[in-house]
């Protein structure tokens, strides 16, 4: 008898509500959308298609060991039983922690660990009994600048949202939610209309980016064409042109804020005129901006990956924050909020980072679990010697940080490298041992990635729609047994959801209360936006810091005018690589995706401007070769006139050539990550974050 299990996808921020249907067999599943859910949402064919990853038949299916000794080559793998792969690994561990130290160990944990409640507790309780301080995650690849200035705003990590529902002016800053479904703020899939209904309620939606991209439609909103990497310059000449306009809400300033003087004296260095030529926006399109922001009953400003992966993701959060406080937009409806969560309770941030010493200088971070060491320095560690041990759980850092090449190098000189998966990616194939993990179709879960994040905040709970096939284990217990097997771990929590029933605690629930509310689902009320004050300053002055010491101190805003020196002075010809957001990849999740690789998708081509090409002598569909010091690859030219002038860009999650994947392998496209910065001297202060967005390239015919 064919079974029904009310689900949701778990590839990115929205959680879209599912119904899985099972046949008889209890393994058949077909997925669609759960249209009676209380929240809402529809997903899309992405997570309508997760069936094709669910039956790849790449799929890792038993524990494998590495039966030839050179990580370079793909790996031939043995099988192994499970306790043999879990105490081998584990007594590794033992040894070369015994004679190097518990910081020889690095745990890279990736994109898909943060969509896994159950792993994500039990990976970061995993890294700390190791005692390691050797942790990187794809935070640095793509959020944690955002974390790190809300820490030095508020005194806590909380990254606040736009009140999509009811503004009347919205500020989209190198996103294109329609296809990306948002980054560190949930809303409801719903196609773009909560986009077009800002528009048709008499509001406003400008999205700032170098490329029109699918999100901005004459339905949604227009797009203000930036120069790649010259967001912070942009956000500064507009706080000063709302300086100019009178448009600061004086008294929010005097009874929250501290420190607006000397913020207002930064951004006075960037009139609109100034960064005119940098920006490539007009000062009277500055202006116009700023006259719009403070004319709106109800104003927000929302960046992502785009502005993130850039060289000073940090400045442009903080800027972006402090433009709707300055202008009375926190806490207020239409503005920018903090949604209400689980466990609504904000812990202060330590005051103090937790510094790191090794062979390659200090390093340091300042939210363990949150923001790790950076990414970027993993390959410069491994070589020195400080790291001898690799473990990736759900991560393929060889093909999402910049510098394949280097990673696949240095990775040569490690006496252990360890992978916990569903597919044997890039990374897999280079590991010892390779475990497989269950996937979000066959584990139990909640959808704790969304909490205080969501505009209609709810939290659902879901059974595994399918028993785990062959030999595969969740993630959670594979980090366990394998403490457990170290002597690290004395618990026996079988079902994971110790630590999580925790957290449901503290708003009177548990695991077993939403297994019986309809769509085992529970709507959270939503406190008032202006509470945001009250529950989210936490420095020891009760203030919201308008120009926070901490960036000062890391030498941030001197570097800002040092990059703009920079930018002043490029050829006017200079080309900056962007990402592009596809609907056939995500990350590198759907790269052994037989229907998202057919066609025009089967490859990832550059896209640059038809003006950009005819300077070059370039033409559509030939082959060229893009490089810069980091790194080459070749690709097929694509002419894009959505693209700025000086802007070129490619996808992420190609170049899978060195994958045990068939698919992926066949026709793998070009890696762009090869060409980002992947020196320390490139890694942004404070957030870690990795410079994977606007860095320079050149391009040129292929030979």
């Amino acid at each position: 008898m064919e079974k029904q299990v009310r689900t949701f996808c778990r590839i990115c921020e929205p959680n879209c509500p599912l119904q899985a249907n099972v046949g008889e067999d209890g393994k058949t599943i077909a997925l669609e959308p759960d249209y009676d859910h209380p929240v809402g949402g529809v997903a899309c064919h992405k997570g309508l298609s997760y069936t094709d990853i669910h039956n790849d038949p790449d799929r890792l299916n038993q524990p494998l060991r590495r039966s030839n000794p050179s990580r370079n080559k793909n790996g031939e793998f043995e099988p192994v039983s499970w306790d043999e792969a879990t105490r081998d690994i584990a007594d590794k561990l033992k040894k070369i922690i015994a004679e190097h130290g518990p910081n020889s160990v690095a745990v890279f944990t990736g994109n898909p660990g943060v969509f896994n409640s159950r792993g994500m507790m039990y990976n970061g309780a995993f890294i700390r009994m190791l005692g390691t301080q050797m942790a990187f995650s794809a935070n640095t690849q793509d959020m944690s600048n955002r974390m790190v200035s809300a820490a030095a705003i508020y005194g806590t990590n909380a990254v606040m949202v736009p009140d999509l529902p009811n503004t009347e002016f919205l500020l989209c800053m190198g996103s294109n939610p329609k296809v990306s479904k948002w980054t560190v703020f949930v809303t409801k899939n719903d196609s773009g209309q909560s986009m077009a209904d800002i528009r048709d309620r008499g509001g406003k939606i400008l999205f700032v980016n170098p490329r029109v991209t699918e999100s901005s439609t004459s339905e949604t909103g227009d797009t203000l064409l930036i120069k790649p990497g010259a967001d912070v310059y942009f956000l500064a000449a507009l706080l000063h042109e709302i300086h100019k306009l009178d448009g600061l809400d004086n008294a929010a300033l005097e009874k929250w804020g501290t420190g607006i003087e000397s913020a207002l004296q930064f951004v006075a260095r960037y009139p609109a005129d100034r960064v005119s030529k940098v920006t490539g926006i007009s000062p009277e399109q500055i202006t116009a901006v700023a006259r719009d922001f403070i004319a709106a009953d109800g104003a927000g400003i929302y960046i992502s990956v785009g502005v993130n992966q850039g060289r000073q993701g940090v400045l442009a959060a903080w800027l972006a924050d402090l433009i709707v406080f300055a202008t009375g937009n926190l806490g207020k409806k239409g503005g920018m909020y903090k949604p209400t969560g689980l466990a609504d309770v904000h812990r202060p941030v330590p005051v103090d980072k937790i510094k790191v010493d090794t062979s390659i200088g200090e390093l340091s971070y300042t939210l363990p679990g949150v923001i790790p060491l950076p990414a970027a320095a993993l390959p410069d560690l491994i070589e020195a010697g400080d790291i001898k041990a690799l473990i990736s759980l759900s991560g393929n850092p060889v093909m999402s940080c910049g510098g394949e090449e280097k990673l696949r190098s240095a990775a040569q000189k490690l006496d252990l490298m360890v992978a916990v998966d569903i597919l044997p990616n890039a990374t897999a194939a280079m590991c010892d041992y390779v475990l497989p993990a269950t996937d979000f179709l066959e584990r139990a879960d909640i959808n704790f990635i969304g909490n205080g994040l969501q505009t209609e905040p709810y939290v659902q709970y879901t059974e595994a729609v399918v028993a785990p096939e062959y030999e595969r284990r969740h993630d959670y217990r594979i980090v366990l047994d394998i403490a457990k097997h170290m002597g690290l771990y004395p618990g026996d929590d079988q079902e994971g959801w110790e630590i999580i029933n925790q957290i449901l605690g503290m708003s009177d629930l548990s695991i077993d209360k939403l297994k019986v509310l309809p769509h085992q689902t529970r709507v959270i009320e939503q406190t008032p936006y202006d509470d945001v004050y009250d529950k989210c300053l936490k420095h020891e002055d009760g203030k919201l810091h308008c120009y926070p010491p901490e960036f000062e101190e890391a030498g941030l805003f001197d570097r800002c005018e040092a990059i703009f020196a920079d930018l002043q002075n490029e050829p006017d010809d200079a080309l900056k690589m962007i990402s592009m957001r596809t609907p056939y990849m995500h990350n590198t999740w759907f790269a052994n995706v037989k229907k998202f690789r057919r066609g025009a998708q089967s490859i990832n081509p550059l896209h640059m401007s038809s003006n950009d090409a005819k300077s070059r002598n370039l033409t559509n569909g030939e082959i060229v070769r893009i490089f810069n010091q980091y790194g080459e690859v070749q690709a097929k030219l694509r002419i894009d006139d959505g693209l700025r002038q000086g802007a070129v860009s490619m996808s992420h999650g190609y170049g899978a050539g060195r994958a045990s994947m068939r698919v992926a392998e066949s026709n793998p496209g070009a890696n762009a990550n090869r060409l980002a910065p992947n020196t320390l001297e490139t890694i942004e202060p404070l957030s870690n974050m990795s410079w994977i967005g606007a860095y320079p390239v050149k391009v040129e015919k292929a030979h």
